[in-house]
């Protein structure tokens, strides 16, 4: 194995803890597992957060609600997103359990003749599209959107939900204007006599930052993996004094595959995009933009070898990086090398990598290749 991430188990346990400590008892937590749980491996992540205290997972659509299922785990589970309706005919059954999102009449619909279908209730929570514009019922349609979904057979509105669109930042002025919106379409569905039982609005920045934004559930998602939603949350959290801390659950490794000195005037790579400046010597590595390893760090990104930073130079590949090693003695193919994470004393964050790459850590880690080993420690 030339290249694999590891997984710290213990900072899933202090993360969850941290928010648990923040919401306290009655707040459910959902952890959000999507897209392979942002680069982590969503099964495994499932299984380590459950076991820490989740009480729901989050996915973003059919497929990987029906893995989770495959996978044994029981759990309650909501898709959070989009499902396909000509692909829920063929996978109700084996996920007819797990809580669907619902912001169109045709969706409640099909999800009824479904659930008559198997003499069972099919369990939906309405989205409310309170500001961010993206999926979801508005806020002056939601009383008549649920009076239609009440008149259908087979369907058990569990929850109502809404999206945060600027949580991550230092003012939270759109997010309590986004939570204020929720709460009228709360109190107008009670005062016309629908209850529904659970209310879910918050994810890790507004959890971080905003206690009115709880309700009856949290959706953590990036803080579970020990990264902070933004530079400007984190100095918030500063600021206000707030009793939090996180701990990043990903590493990032592979090992040098060749060692060779090259002259000074040497083109490094694609486009000779970087010329020596003396003798070099030059450790080549089984990872590029393939593997999620973006080519933006071409010519600025680092890696730890022996402890030490390590600048690549030339375009980073497909398949392969070259770094310099020069000054460094003893390399030698098979040594390990950091990508994301610690080497003896030195570090490498993801934030780095996105600052460099003009991105948020949320992608960085997400666009890991799926096919590179996870390694649970």
């Amino acid at each position: 194995m030339l290249t694999w991430v590891e997984i710290k188990r213990e900072a899933f346990k202090h993360n969850l803890a941290q928010f648990r400590k923040i919401v306290g008892p009655r707040v459910r937590l959902m952890a959000v597992v999507k897209s392979n749980a942002y680069g982590h491996g969503m099964i495994e992540v499932a299984k380590i957060a459950l076991k820490e205290g989740a009480d729901w997972l989050g996915v973003i659509n059919l497929d990987e609600a029906l893995e989770l299922r495959q996978a044994k785990i029981k759990a309650p589970i909501f898709i959070l997103s989009y499902w396909d309706i000509s692909e829920i005919r063929e996978k109700f059954v084996q996920i007819s359990d797990c809580d669907f999102p619902v912001y169109t009449l045709e969706q409640a619909k099909i999800l009824s003749k479904l659930a008559q279908k198997i003499k069972r209730k099919a369990n939906i929570h309405i989205k409310i599209d309170t500001g961010a514009s993206r999926i979801g019922v508005l806020p002056q349609e939601a009383i008549s959107f649920a009076r239609k979904i009440l008149k259908l057979p087979g369907l058990n509105i569990r929850g109502i939900f809404t999206h945060y669109a600027a949580s991550e930042s230092k003012n939270q002025s759109y997010t309590n204007w986004q939570t204020e919106r929720f709460k009228k379409v709360l109190k107008d569905l009670e005062a016309s006599g629908t209850s529904i039982p659970l209310a879910h609005a918050g994810c890790s920045a507004s959890t971080i930052a905003n206690p009115n934004t709880f309700f009856d559930m949290v959706r953590i998602g990036i803080g579970m993996y020990g990264l902070w939603p933004s530079g400007e949350i984190r100095e918030l959290v500063r600021r206000r004094k707030i009793k939090i801390n996180l701990k990043p659950a990903l590493s990032w490794k592979t090992k040098i595959i060749q060692v060779k000195n090259v002259a000074k005037n040497t083109f490094i790579g694609y486009d000779c995009t970087y010329r020596t400046k003396k003798k070099t010597k030059i450790a080549v590595l089984p990872i590029g933009y393939w593997d999620g390893y973006d080519r933006l760090l071409s010519n600025s990104g680092q890696v730890l070898v022996h402890g030490k930073h390590c600048p690549i130079r030339g375009r980073i590949c497909m398949n392969l990086t070259m770094v310099d090693v020069s000054g460094l003695a003893n390399i030698k193919t098979g040594d390990e090398v950091v990508l994301v994470g610690s080497q003896g004393k030195e570090r490498i964050r993801v934030e780095e990598i996105a600052h460099k790459t003009g991105t948020i850590n949320y992608e960085v880690v997400t666009r890991i290749n799926p096919l590179i080993p996870r390694i649970y420690i």
